[in-house]
């Protein structure tokens, strides 16, 4: 064989590899891009949902004590989701938490599941990381649990405060 012949068939020997390598490179490539996209819609949902979370506790306190008002605070918490993620939506739920006898309340936390469907860029990657299968999108979703305040209310003394009982506040029930 001359030196010609082998140097074609050589050049013809890294077409083919680069040709079966190329494919799964390109896939390894994609998708390590698409999981550092779907890392960052996660950290906008994550941080997204604990500011909507803090509002809906806010909102959610009743101004004289009493169980909490999750209704309210549902439409709220939309609504600003809306103005930081446009197409991302919240859930939540109260939940008690523990009775608090120095101030004799039932304490409430906010349970508050931020989703965002995310739809996913390339589609090579898409095919593996699709849920459901074949929709080229995903679904994240991200909790926050928030503590619903109960408010101090001028009247008796609350049992505990101030020491010995004595303070112009008392906690809301």
């Amino acid at each position: 064989m001359t030196k010609l012949k082998r140097k074609r068939s050589r050049l013809g020997q890294v077409v083919v590899e680069m040709l079966l390598i190329l494919p799964i490179f390109m896939t390894i490539v994609f998708t390590i891009m698409e999981l550092g996209y779907l890392a960052f819609w996660m950290i906008m949902l994550n941080h997204a949902t604990y500011e909507v979370a803090r509002i809906g506790a806010l909102v959610a306190t009743p101004r004289n004590g009493g169980n909490p008002q999750p209704a309210k605070a549902q439409a709220e918490m939309n609504k600003f989701m809306a103005r930081i993620i446009p197409t991302a939506w919240v859930e939540s739920s109260p939940e008690q938490t523990l009775w608090d006898p120095q101030a004799d309340v039932q304490n409430h936390e906010l349970v508050v599941t931020g989703k965002y469907q995310v739809r996913l860029v390339f589609p090579i990657s898409s095919m593996l990381l699709a849920k459901p299968k074949g929709s080229a999108s995903r679904l994240l979703e991200a909790v926050v649990r928030m503590p619903i305040e109960q408010p101090l209310q001028r009247g008796e003394s609350a049992k505990g405060l101030g020491g010995k009982g004595g303070g112009k506040f008392k906690k809301g029930g």
